[in-house]
């Protein structure tokens, strides 16, 4: 649920602003509205743009934290001023280790191009120069070079590589000039370039050895100088928003406070230098959302902010879409074995891990672990086996066909999951309606509720199994001619009959066409599901009768690797498929029935971080 806030006023001397922002801060439970864009402030673009670096420099540094290195807890570093110098200088020894890249890169060439010639003395190459016998290089395609420069002009070949021939002339005095590319004569020798490369690689390892040891003792460190740049920001911010009246002497700032809290809050404001009133909340306030969920319900929260927050207007679908999320996990994942495995894995990572955030996501998939094995169970399958309850008499067979989910019962059940979810969210966004608008609003969105319900009892019901009692019929045609009567004149209240019957026309054929897409949209459950538990089977027939004539011990080795290769193929794609489905089915039929309209904004109170 959304819980309840309430908006103040808050009026303060100007001299006594700053002394009122910190302990305010120290409160830790004000949600500053925020009246003034923070792009209009330099020094607040100053820094976000530094914690997007520092963000950025950080992740790449925990990717080279050294395994044995235990994980720390952020430390704040004393002032900004420290924090910049540790930024400083942690970006010199990465900015000196691309610079000796750069070298050693270099370098390589250098070394690369001058290999072919072999070792050489430079000081012996200059004294034949001086001698009257200069020392010429040449390099030439092997298909071009003539060999009677070895006699005309004292060729010698040094090297043939990457079908080119690498030659020099002594002392050639001919005036014909060689068609081959001259090249400049080296001026270090080939042990000289060899120990400038292995400098190079020296001081690259001596740094590596400096940035290493710069993570392990000061990562932390540069993790609180991003809490500190966080509190710098949200100081910065306050100022912003903050408006001055009566020529600056007098500071306007408004805030949100959790309802269930003021009591206490109000308590402490009145020690503070200001004057505080609430406030009445406009149509047009942004109000911030905070989602207080019961511990089930709470795990859902991060798939409702992958979309969006729900506004305060509305309701909040966490705890309305997080079972049938569970369930629809649970039937496209369809088999025991691979839930036993998700709940095994997330209990063993739960008590490792200690972030609390991450403990929710292990506990989430502990909960979608457990479902899948209760729901894989009742389908009969584990590892891609039949059990005895379900199968045909075999465990490498298939689920027999007077299984009560059996494959026709499981794509009529997708479908009828289907149809009480959408239902459900009908009813969701009739209730928001209702909150929003008042009840003669909603009057309509129940009746749709109402006439769906009715025609699938009394028309689809039927035709899927057994004929109700004529009665029965009746009774439910009668109620959705009835609720049909509220759709068509009572849609738009307040408006003209005429008005009410066409907008009514145009809502049943959305409606009709909408719910038909959004019902087939279900059956991939069924799909997805059967692919999961069939592709397993196949893969252990497979290594049965793969493995079946081969010596002992081999035939167990290939069953084996048959049996891992295959279940780790299909519970990979089972996971792909049984997350991506379900988030599909939430972010679009459920939020669309519901007319989920989102664009909630965190409650972020203005805190120490």
């Amino acid at each position: 649920m959304i819980e309840k806030i309430d908006k103040y006023l808050f009026l303060v001397y100007h001299q006594d602003y700053d002394s009122f922002l910190l302990k305010l801060r120290d409160l830790g439970v004000v949600h500053i509205k925020e009246n003034k864009s923070t792009s209009e402030s330099e020094q607040i673009k100053e820094i976000v743009v530094a914690r997007r670096h520092l963000a950025g420099l950080i992740r790449t540094l925990s990717r080279k934290r050294s395994e044995e290195q235990p994980v720390g807890t952020p430390r704040k570093p004393a002032s900004t001023e420290e924090g910049e110098a540790l930024l400083q200088q942690i970006e010199t020894l990465l900015e000196d280790r691309r610079q000796i890249a750069s070298q050693i890169e270099s370098q390589q060439r250098e070394n690369d191009y001058w290999e072919p010639w072999g070792e050489y003395d430079v000081q012996q190459l200059e004294q034949l120069q001086q001698a009257g016998y200069p020392v010429r290089f040449y390099i030439i395609p092997t298909a071009q070079y003539q060999e009677h420069w070895e006699e005309e002009h004292n060729a010698i070949i040094i090297d043939t590589r990457r079908s080119h021939h690498y030659f020099i002339t002594v002392g050639d005095k001919s005036t014909e000039r060689i068609e081959a590319e001259q090249i400049k004569a080296p001026t270090h020798t080939a042990s000289e370039l060899a120990d400038r490369l292995a400098s190079f690689e020296q001081r690259a390892e001596q740094i590596d050895t400096e940035i290493q040891e710069f993570i392990d003792q000061h990562l932390e460190d540069l993790q609180g100088y991003d809490l500190l740049l966080q509190d710098k920001y949200q100081m910065s911010n306050a100022f912003l928003q903050a408006t001055g009246e009566a020529d600056d002497k007098v500071m306007l700032l408004e805030g949100w406070i959790p309802s269930k809290i003021v009591p206490e809050v109000r308590q402490e404001l009145d020690q503070l230098p200001c004057y505080y009133a609430e406030q009445e909340i406009l149509d047009e306030d942004k109000i911030p959302i905070k989602l207080q969920n019961n511990r089930f319900s709470r795990l859902f929260e991060p798939i409702t902010q992958m979309y969006s927050l729900p506004n305060y207007s509305e309701l909040d679908s966490t705890p309305l879409f997080a079972p049938f999320f569970m369930l629809f996990f649970s039937l496209c994942f369809g088999d025991a074995g691979y839930g036993l495995v998700i709940f095994l894995l997330a209990s063993l990572f739960k008590r490792k891990v200690k972030g609390q955030s991450t403990k929710d996501i292990c506990s989430l998939a502990q909960w979608l672990g457990g479902t899948t094995v209760v729901v894989g169970s009742l389908l009969g399958t584990v590892f891609g086996m039949v059990m005895p309850w379900a199968n045909d008499g075999s465990l490498l067979g298939s689920v027999r066909n007077d299984y009560f989910l059996n494959q026709d019962n499981l794509m009529l059940l997708s479908v009828v999951l289907g149809i009480i979810q959408i239902l459900f969210a009908k009813t969701v966004a009739a209730v928001k309606i209702q909150k929003q608008r008042g009840i003669k609003y909603a009057l309509s969105a129940y009746a749709w509720v109402i006439v769906i319900f009715a025609l699938i009892m009394a028309v689809a019901l039927p035709m899927a199994t057994t004929a109700l009692p004529s009665y029965v019929t009746y009774i439910f045609y009668g109620l959705a001619i009835a609720a049909g009567l509220v759709v068509v004149f009572y849609n738009s209240p307040g408006k003209n009959i005429f008005l009410n019957v066409g907008s009514s026309l145009w809502a049943s054929y959305n409606t009709a066409s909408g719910l038909l897409g959004d019902t087939l949209s279900y059956i991939r459950l069924f799909a997805i599901g059967l692919t999961s538990g069939v592709l397993g089977g196949v893969f252990n027939n497979l290594a049965v009768s793969m493995s079946e004539g081969l010596p002992v011990g081999v035939n167990w080795l290939v069953m084996v690797f048959i049996l891992l290769f295959g279940h780790g193929l299909n519970f990979g794609l089972a996971i792909i498929s049984s997350l991506v489905h379900p988030l599909r089915l939430t972010f679009v039929e459920y939020y669309k029935n519901s007319e989920f309209e989102g664009g909630g904004k965190p409650y972020t109170p203005f805190k120490v971080n």
